[in-house]
Order: structure tokens, then sequence, then C-alpha cells
């Protein structure tokens, strides 16, 4: 038999500092200590995309920092590219707000052992060899394993109570944990958003959907999904609507072209809102908030999908 070729593992240290707050001190604070490291996976899941390939193994808090083990090399390649364009501080800074974690921007900086990342950026190639020499000698410490324990159980909580016939998921005041009494102040982290009710078609109780470890109930897509999407999504409209066209009809071929030929001169925006609209009209109530969620996961805009929940 042929032999089994190794996975792929490495390791790099990531540390923020923000010129407002001193996030080492805000972290050791139990009410944020939750919040932050939701933040920082959000974050993190913009920088990589989403299916895994990175994950925090220790948040050190004396200069504060993470260290990050990549188990594909993909992953870590695009890490590195939203590390280098900003988009990384870009997802800190906006999970950060959603967090009403006080911040206003961060300083960050990359190293593989003893090596900047931040000196040879521009050498990618030489950045993964210095990642993967630093295969990681130890397991996921205690304190975000709790962390990550915390959020799978508020996920069940909350999971459990969308499958009772006769409880609403209509938001986290119903579902109580150790980790959700802690921070009384915070918003949700296990939450769906007001528009469930006021904004969309409701649907079945039992309907909720999964992004990012948070549950969010399914409705049908609204004015306001609408809209921020074609805000949000820019010029990666084509690239969502045509994962669309695998299960809609109306947007078979040629009409994602046609829509880009017909409204090349009003723009983007308006691009995007025709696509979605011939969506939303060909699918009727299958036009789903969580369908248009797993199509933009699938498509690696984790940002969109987080703004889409998180502005209604």
């Amino acid at each position: 038999m042929d032999p089994v070729a190794p996975c792929w593992v490495g390791s790099a240290f990531l540390f923020i500092s923000s010129d407002k707050v001193d996030l080492s001190v805000l972290y050791q604070d139990s009410q944020m200590q939750l919040k932050i490291y939701k933040a920082l996976k959000l974050s993190l899941a913009d920088a990589t995309g989403s299916g895994g390939g990175c994950e925090i193994l220790k948040v050190y808090g004396s200069a504060f920092g993470l260290q990050l083990k990549f188990t594909e090399e993909v992953k870590c390649r695009k890490f590195l590219q939203s590390y280098e364009s900003g988009r990384l501080q870009m997802a800190l800074v906006h999970h950060f707000q959603n967090q009403s974690v006080p911040s206003t921007a961060f300083t960050m900086e990359l190293k593989a052992g003893m090596v900047t990342l931040d000196d040879i950026l521009n050498k990618p190639d030489s950045c993964i060899k210095h990642i993967k020499a630093n295969e990681p000698n130890h397991l996921r410490d205690d304190d975000v394993s709790r962390l990550e324990q915390d959020i799978r159980q508020m996920v069940l909580e909350y999971s459990s109570l969308c499958q009772g016939p006769s409880v609403q998921c209509d938001g986290p005041s119903e579902v109580h944990s150790v980790s959700e009494s802690s921070i009384p102040s915070s918003p949700p982290l296990i939450a769906s958003p007001p528009s469930a009710q006021t904004n969309g078609s409701p649907l079945p109780l039992a309907d909720c959907f999964e992004f990012q470890g948070v549950f969010f109930d399914d409705r049908v897509l609204s004015t306001q999904d609408h809209d921020n999407f074609a805000k949000s999504v820019g010029r990666n409209w084509k690239q969502v609507g045509r994962v669309l066209q695998k299960t809609c009809r109306g947007l078979r071929y040629p009409a994602i072209d046609n829509i880009a030929f017909e409204y090349e001169r009003e723009g983007l925006y308006e691009q995007a809102y025709q696509m979605l609209l011939k969506f939303i009209q060909s699918e009727g109530k299958k036009a789903t908030i969580s369908r248009l969620i797993k199509v933009l996961e699938k498509s690696e805009l984790i940002g969109v999908a987080d703004q889409l929940l998180n502005n209604n």
C-alpha cells in the first residue's frame, strides 16, 4: 500500500493592539471575554473562508495575541492575503463593533517562531514555509476549549428550543446559560435578528439555521435583505448568482449575462439587485434567508452573510 501523505500543519502568532483600549486588560474581564473571542473567530472566518482549516490554539493575555493553527495550506494562503490586504483588520473592526467591544482601529503583527512575517509578506511562499516549519507542539489551550464549549452549549440549548412545539425561536432572552448570564449587556451570541418577525414572512417555528455557530430563525427574504445584499456584495454578485442558478430556474443561462448587459450603465448595485429580484420572483416562499446565507458561505463571502444577518 502507498504511504499516507502527512497532513499539512503549521502555526503562526497574531499579535493585536488597539489605539483606544488595552485588549489584554479587556480580555480578562469576564463580561467581555466571550464577546472578544467570538469577534476573533468571525474575523478569522472572514479571512480564511468557511469550512475549517484554521483554529485558535491559545489567546495570550500579556501582549494580546493568538496562536493560530492551520491545517490547510489554501486556507493559510487566504489568511495571508487577507492580512496583507487589510481585509482582516476591517473584519476585526466590524465584528468588534457588532459585539459592542470598544475599539476603533487595530495594529497587528504576524510571526512564525522568531520570524516576523510582516517583513516578507510580498513573498507568500516564504511565509508559508516558515508557518509550516513552526508546527504546534501542544493541543488547544484549556481556556479556549472552555470558550468553544460555552458556544457549543448555547447552540445546543437554542437548537433544542427551536425544535419545541410551543416555543418561538425569537431571541436569546429565552435561552440561558452560564456564559450568557455572565454577560448581560452583550448582544446575543445566539440570536435571531429582529427582522425575523418584522421583515419578511415568518416560517414554521422549527425552521432555524446555523451560521458561524449561531442559530437564526429562517424566513422569506425581506425588502431590507434585498437592499442590504445589493449594497454589500459588490462585483461578487455574479459569483453568487451562478451558485443560485444551480437550484433556481429563473437564473439559468443566459439570465445572469443578460442582467450584466442590461444594467451595465446602472452599476453593480442595480445588477446585484436585479439578480436577487429574479431569484425572489422565481422562487417565491422558497427564497429564504438561509438559502442565501448558505450560498454566500459556499462563495466564501462570510462578511456579506454576517452583514445581512446583523444589519436587520
